[in-house]
């Protein structure tokens, strides 16, 4: 009980999610096809080559404009999986407390997987609000609606104002304060990883 009871519970739902998470079912198969005396090598690989799956995935669906149950389903399930492998690797894991892992290519790569996770982030509420969520926004005929997504999805992750979408229903609200908590949770994270760690218990 020394570390009391929230941690050991928070811990072991955060660990059980873990099992639920799409990249981690890809670091195994592939751990099993190819080196598995060098595991490391092969889950950078895996989750570089996951990042790139993804993007291409979420570039499709909105280029070709697809939409449909299942496809709304699995981007707020990629959605998820984005947050929690950045949490789960870059803050909560044994690993992220020892300095000396962190070496200039490791602070690089956590730098770049920031960027990324920000990014797709973004791109798939400008999915949600160009495709599944159209109705539930006003928009201006000024410029294309692809557009207009993408460039609302950014500047709402900034609270930046942007005048040619705006929410009309409750679900609408909804949406744009939930990719305003997720930036919120990312930009946390980043303050959190920018304050220097302590071995003090």
């Amino acid at each position: 009980m020394k570390n009391g009871l929230l941690y050991p519970a928070i811990n072991f739902v955060i660990d059980i999610l873990k099992y639920f998470n799409l990249v981690e079912i890809y670091k195994n198969i592939l751990v099993s096809i190819f080196n598995k005396s060098n595991t490391l090598t092969v889950n950078r690989f895996a989750i570089d080559s996951f990042i790139i799956l993804k993007w291409i995935f979420i570039i499709c669906i909105i280029y070709t404009k697809s939409s449909n149950c299942l496809l709304t389903v699995l981007v707020w399930y990629l959605l998820y999986s984005n947050l929690y492998t950045y949490f789960y690797y870059h803050i909560w894991h044994n690993d992220t407390a020892n300095n000396q892992f962190n070496t200039p290519e490791r602070i690089r790569r956590r730098f770049i997987n920031l960027l990324t996770s920000i990014g797709f982030s973004n791109l798939c509420f400008a999915y949600l609000y160009r495709l599944p969520y159209l109705s539930e926004f006003e928009w201006s005929e000024k410029i294309p609606l692809t557009t207009k997504a993408i460039w609302f999805s950014f500047a709402n992750s900034l609270t930046a104002n942007y005048e040619f979408v705006k929410p009309i229903t409750k679900i609408g609200v909804e949406l744009t304060i939930t990719q305003l908590l997720i930036s919120f949770i990312f930009l946390t994270m980043i303050l959190g990883n920018s304050i220097p760690k302590t071995n003090n218990n």
